[in-house]
């Protein structure tokens, strides 16, 4: 195309009033929104964006696809701006307002396919923008509610204790019953239980790091069994343990105390009187598996998938919060390790989790799948 006829195109006008364009965007926009803001953050990447429009519209140009490398960023940085939403909406439109402007003031009509590429790049950015400042957004009050429901957690541990202190002592008071007792040290471990499920919950959802360490499984294994097995023995539900001795792995002892926890909860939960439940664990070249196996009859038909939703329970009773499922595939995940269930009609369940552990190079290797 012949220079004369490129000055009087919409990309020839652009063009050669790049700073012109940005200065009318630069102007509407001060008027437009009502955060205060500096040249810097004002501009942000506006600029790179008018200049990804004029690439465009070239017409000695290969066609560039219509998807911003700045818009995305343009959102994000709005976000931590305070911007309400609208604006970043209304930023793009102030944006091609001051372009149809421009070719105006300056005698240019615009052609049908330059209105195509404009609208297409302004519609593009406006998505992108968007796109990141809401998931931005949401990644943000997810925290804010995560770091919340920890603190709020954390904050209850110490009365709590003093509490199971204070039942502790009560014990041995002959004038108080032994059933009053043992009904306040139910409630209160439950209580704990709770408040140790929010934690691992907020923290995984934080995404803190795992802090890794060497765990020996068979101490922790009867820490859980004298812990959940308190209550449920109660209604005759027997808790069995089977571990290889002296086996020591690697984890997060927190979370894979929460995970495991959370699995024998449930299974001694639905497991009917009279039945028992298994914890069992197996040492495999580069990972420990550990199979926690109930009685609870098994599951109803295309319930597998959504047993681990944090909205799903199995009971008919409706108690808990359904997040303890939930809170254990989080924290099997968090060490790159797989978890599953695994179905026994008329049986019962087991749920099995797969971990990696180092080799003698201190090499991780990734669990290819659990069979059953």
């Amino acid at each position: 195309m012949k220079k004369g006829v490129i000055e009087d195109t919409l990309f020839g006008v652009l063009k050669a009033k790049r700073e012109v364009l940005v200065a009318c965007w630069s102007a509407k926009i001060r008027g437009a929104v009502s955060t205060p803001l500096t040249t810097t953050e004002l501009l942000d990447r506006i600029p790179a964006f008018v200049d990804e429009i004029i690439d465009a519209l070239d017409p000695n140009a290969a066609r560039e696809p219509s998807t911003s490398a700045y818009a995305g960023e343009h959102g994000a940085q709005r976000l931590r701006l305070h911007f309400d939403v609208w604006e970043v909406v209304r930023e793009y439109g102030l944006l091609h307002e001051c372009i149809i402007e421009l070719a105006r003031d300056g005698g240019t009509s615009i052609s049908l396919d330059e209105q195509q590429v404009v609208v297409k790049w302004i519609n593009s950015g406006i998505a992108d923008a968007i796109e990141q400042y809401v998931k931005r957004r949401d990644a943000e009050m997810e925290r804010e509610s995560s770091e919340h429901l920890g603190f709020i957690a954390h904050e209850l541990r110490n009365p709590l204790s003093a509490a199971r202190a204070i039942v502790h002592r009560l014990r041995d008071k002959p004038s108080i019953s032994g059933s009053s007792i043992a009904l306040l040290e139910r409630s209160l471990r439950r209580a704990s239980d709770m408040i140790d499920n929010t934690l691992s919950h907020a923290s995984l959802k934080l995404g803190a790091e795992t802090k890794m360490e060497a765990v020996a499984l068979g101490d922790l294994l009867r820490d859980i069994e004298q812990d959940a097995g308190g209550d449920p023995q109660s209604r005759g539900v027997l808790l069995n343990v089977a571990a290889p001795d002296g086996s020591v792995i690697t984890a997060d002892p927190r979370l894979l105390r929460s995970a495991i926890f959370n699995l024998v909860q449930n299974a001694l939960k639905f497991s009917p009187p009279g039945s028992t439940v298994n914890i069992r664990v197996a040492n495999l070249p580069g990972s420990v598996t550990i199979e926690v196996e109930d009685a609870c009859g098994g599951l109803p038909p295309g319930k597998v998938e959504e047993l681990f939703s944090p909205t799903v329970q199995k009971g008919d009773d409706r108690s808990g919060f359904g997040l303890g499922l939930s809170i254990a595939r989080q924290a099997v995940e968090a060490h790159g390790g797989q978890i599953d269930v695994h179905d026994m009609p008329g049986t019962g369940c087991v749920f099995r989790i797969r971990l990696p552990q180092p080799d003698a190079n201190g090499n991780l290797a990734i669990p290819s799948g659990i069979e059953h």
